[in-house]
């Protein structure tokens, strides 16, 4: 009895009524509860639908089919169709086209339909009235009557007149409308509770003007049952993919990174020579590599900078090394891309280090997230373009310890806990190193990119001198996939709305 009591309470006063006036009357449509209970459409509306979520009361639904005319279907029902008009101009004599388009109006729709019906022949620009447009004359078309029943108010009609209902639908002189009606009935449940409904004054909001005539202390105070399915609601939000790189560039700067930024279309000289990756490199290829037409090349940096990669690569200069042992080309270097990796960037920063390194820059660490591009062929796995996040950190006393808490505490920020560090080969670290972390959910090691400490030949010739500098790389694509359950590599960049709503906040 209790409990009946407890759901009686939670209902609204218009749910209490229409359930009251449903015991009695078995079955109204929502118009009539309107119209009895003197209360809105939509207050009833939205009251029943309430009282159906709970269980109180059904709704069978009627949909009726009815027909309008449009104007131009106004028109011809009084004035005629123009296939009509026109078959009475050649009912006698035939009459050329030229002289029929001067006499019959909306001309080009009564041809069109006269020659559709078969009402005319055409001959040499002639046109002549066949024996079926003759009969046609003397009796009325479906299409006729419908448009004249229409006109004298006429909505419905019968199934077997639907192809020409559909066609004159088609030709904009009827419109198709539909009307619904709602009927309201009381379930085996809303049955037992509508003779313990009372129907006293309740209050649902308690208001400053409820509070001041004191109404509170004799009116019931209406429950809300909080276990009720509600409305989704959406907030705004930022793209997914955004949340994230701004969620990494908060990590870095709190780890005291400054952030360095650079152009996403540059030189050859940056991407691969200032990072002694030799000119004859595979990675280098149209294959992996987008080429700009324009701007086909762009200016090298300084002479001293440019001599000391040349010499590093053609035979090692003072790095205590061989090079590669080739003749370096000036012009290849020069070649514009789109860049391939953000290293690209840590290249660039260390250069200008050169400059600043005497006002004592060092020890310094910084910090990229950014775009890439590779000429990849796109698939569920595989984008043309993608982000990675650089860093790195320039102190002569920084060893692969201070390298391994780093990254290990940036992970940590992204809820990875574990990250393990395997032996790798990369052109421009020694030591180098591949980077992977425990997945607590999928119980799997993620592979994340490189990473490493700066070979002497790339660091001495862009900062003239030797000390070590630790780098990374890792691309964190793998991670949001995982994280958001996305199968689909090209999901990471659509604008699906639908996706976009119902995704979680990046929250760590």
């Amino acid at each position: 009895m209790a409990a009946l009591e407890e759901k009686i309470s939670q209902l609204h006063e218009h749910e209490k009524r229409i359930i009251k006036f449903l015991e009695k009357n078995k079955i109204a449509s929502i118009d009539t509860l309107a119209k009895e209970l003197k209360l809105s459409k939509d207050a009833v509306e939205k009251a029943v639908l309430w009282a159906k979520i709970k269980g109180y009361v059904g709704v069978k639904e009627h949909v009726k089919e009815f027909i309008e005319l449009t104007l131009e279907g106004n028109a011809y029902a009084q004035g005629g169709l123009p296939e009509k008009k026109l078959l009475k101009q050649v009912e006698k004599n035939t009459a050329s086209i030229e002289e029929l388009k001067r006499r019959v109006e909306y001309f080009s729709i009564a041809i069109a339909w006269a020659k559709r019906n078969e009402w005319i022949s055409i001959s040499d620009g002639i046109v002549s009235i066949t024996p079926k447009g003759k009969e046609a004359l003397f009796r009325k078309t479906k299409e006729e009557i419908i448009l004249s029943d229409v006109l004298r108010g006429e909505k419905s009609f019968a199934q077997q007149d639907r192809p020409i209902i559909d066609t004159l639908v088609k030709r904009g002189l009827l419109k198709l409308k539909q009307e619904g009606k709602k009927e309201v009935f009381l379930t085996e449940e809303g049955k037992k509770i509508a003779s313990k409904i009372k129907l006293l004054k309740e209050i649902s909001q308690i208001t400053p003007q409820v509070l001041k005539k004191g109404e509170w202390k004799t009116a019931i105070l209406r429950a809300y049952d909080v276990k009720l399915p509600t409305p989704k609601i959406y907030p705004a939000k930022r793209h997914f993919m955004m949340q994230i790189i701004d969620y990494i560039r908060r990590i870095w700067i709190e780890l005291g990174f400054k952030e360095m930024t650079g152009p996403i279309l540059d030189i050859s000289f940056w991407n691969f020579d200032a990072l002694f990756q030799p000119q004859d490199h595979p990675a280098r290829d149209l294959a992996d590599t987008f080429y700009m037409a324009k701007p086909e090349k762009g200016r090298l940096p300084s002479p001293e900078i440019v001599q000391a990669v040349k010499a590093t690569h053609e035979n090692g200069w003072t790095c205590n090394s061989k090079g590669w042992q080739y003749k370096w080309d000036e012009e290849i270097a020069k070649k514009c891309i789109l860049r391939t990796h953000t290293t690209i960037l840590s290249a660039r920063t260390l250069a200008k280090l050169r400059e600043d390194i005497k006002d004592g820059a060092l020890p310094a660490k910084y910090f990229a997230v950014g775009r890439v591009f590779r000429n990849e062929t796109v698939d569920w796995k595989h984008l043309a373009e993608f982000y990675q996040t650089e860093g790195i950190v320039v102190d002569e006393n920084a060893n692969f310890k201070h390298f391994l808490f780093y990254l290990k505490r940036f992970f940590s920020k992204l809820g990875f806990s574990k990250a393990r560090f395997r032996p790798a080969y990369f052109p421009y670290t020694e030591l180098s190193t591949e980077i992977e972390v425990w997945h607590p959910e999928h119980k799997t090691w993620l592979e994340l990119g490189g990473a490493g400490i700066f070979r002497t030949e790339v660091v001495k010739p862009l900062l003239g001198k030797d000390i070590p500098v630790l780098a990374w790389g890792p691309g964190f694509d793998r991670i949001v996939m995982m994280n958001y359950e996305i199968k689909d590599i090209r999901e990471l960049y659509w604008n699906d709305l639908k996706q976009l709503r119902e995704v979680k906040v990046w929250l760590k």
